[in-house]
């Protein structure tokens, strides 16, 4: 095995693993979001509806 290969191996290993952490991240923060839809934004149009 040479230095490139064994260099593209680890690095495709770790880009592998930290796509799959992103998405992950990615889908817990969207979740979140589109749970508390209300409580993150529904102060500033509620101020609007009182007026």
């Amino acid at each position: 095995m040479t230095m490139l290969e064994s260099l593209t191996t680890a690095f495709s290993t770790q880009a592998i693993a930290f796509g799959v952490l992103l998405m992950g991240c990615g889908i817990v923060v969207v979740e979140a979001v589109r749970s508390s839809r209300e409580v993150l934004w529904g102060d500033m149009f509620m101020d609007d509806l009182d007026d």
